[in-house]
């Protein structure tokens, strides 16, 4: 028999929600913030402003075995579901997902999209597969039978995202398309530097100026302030390797961003003891694989994104470590990269539950 409650603020509920991850992964596959989890909870995120969270969780013989946290935005048809952890069982994940539709409607939305953390900015998509394998950091994952117990319960795919694996290249290797492209675009006046970690807080704000522009088009998106994207993004600044960072500029303005960050897989989620932080600084300097997280060039300069992209391919080859170009749209040209170089690739998708009331 499933019971389904209501998550508050200083609950036992709440207790639950927050463990019940713990029963499900193994510690190198949890990919969580207790802390974010708790903050939209109670309503102190910076992202709390703008959005109105409902949390609930499901017991079967008194067991916490399923969760999830509904997101309503003013003035959106949809609502958001997100943080979903569940046991393998599909009669119980249709009946709590045919709850939380019920709650939708109750609402007024026609339809709830998922997974998704709350926010874009936050974390979404599903892992379809690659499941087995341990996560890199930001990837969104889960074990191999949500999307199944997803789908029975009336939800359908439809965005798909990649993510491609770049294997250590030898010294041998040229790439030399990519060379020519950054060639190309030094000698027509464009800057292409790492920042300083000093210099990181104000060329971020200049980097969210032209994502937030660039990715206006992406599904789910939604602006938010750059106070609330500092506010957010500001741990990053200790986990960056800024020679892994790439900007270009032309006269002065940004016209390109490439952010690669060392892989620290579960690392950054857990606690920070003297022992974590040793190993982040360990993975910071000595990383063997860097993931590709975020890239975006101005619609004005076609190419520009293969020339940032070769600095990264020569630094990585320098330190022989591999590369993930992480959580590509499947209609974007960037899933071609280097497309000689790519190995294995996961994919992600993102689904939709229509709740009927067109």
């Amino acid at each position: 028999m499933l019971e389904i409650k209501p998550v508050k603020p200083n609950t036992a509920e709440l207790n639950d929600f927050l463990a019940l991850p713990k029963k499900i992964y193994q510690p190198d596959h949890l990919m969580r913030s207790e802390e974010e989890e708790l903050a939209l909870i109670e309503g102190n995120h910076p992202l709390s402003s703008d959005l109105e969270t409902y949390a609930f969780i499901g017991y079967v013989d008194s067991q916490p075995s399923i969760r999830g946290l509904l997101t309503f935005y003013p003035d959106d048809e949809a609502a958001y579901l997100g943080f979903f952890e569940s046991i393998n069982n599909q009669q119980i994940a249709s009946a709590f997902i045919e709850h939380l539709a019920g709650f939708a409607r109750s609402l007024g939305v026609i339809k709830i999209i998922g997974p998704v953390q709350a926010s874009f900015w936050l974390g979404y998509r599903m892992q379809l597969t690659g499941t087995e394998e341990v996560p890199f950091t930001g990837e969104p994952h889960n074990p191999a039978y949500y999307p199944e117990l997803w789908q029975a319960a009336g939800f359908e795919l439809k965005e798909r995202y990649l993510s491609n694996f770049y294997p250590k290249v030898s010294n041998q290797i040229h790439q030399d398309k990519l060379a020519h492209r950054f060639e190309s675009f030094e000698e027509a006046g464009f800057t292409i530097c790492s920042p300083k970690k000093q210099e990181w807080e104000e060329a971020s704000l200049q980097v969210f100026e032209l994502l937030n522009r660039l990715y206006q088009n992406f599904p789910i998106y939604r602006s938010i302030s750059s106070q609330q994207f500092s506010q957010i993004f500001q741990k990053y600044q200790y986990i960056l390797d800024f020679s892994m960072v790439k900007l270009a500029y032309k006269e002065g303005r940004l016209a390109g961003f490439l952010i690669a960050m060392p892989d620290y897989g579960s690392l950054v989620y857990q606690k920070l003891t003297p022992l974590n932080l040793a190993k982040l600084f360990w993975t910071k300097r000595f990383a063997k694989r860097y993931t590709i997280m975020y890239l975006g060039v101005d619609e004005e300069f076609l190419g520009l994104g293969s020339a940032l992209a070769y600095p990264i391919f020569k630094e990585a080859q320098k330190r022989q470590a591999s590369a993930i170009g992480a959580l590509i749209h499947q209609n974007t040209i960037t899933r071609h990269y280097a497309a000689e170089l790519q190995g294995d690739k996961h994919e992600y998708g993102l689904f939709e539950l229509d709740l009927g009331l067109r």
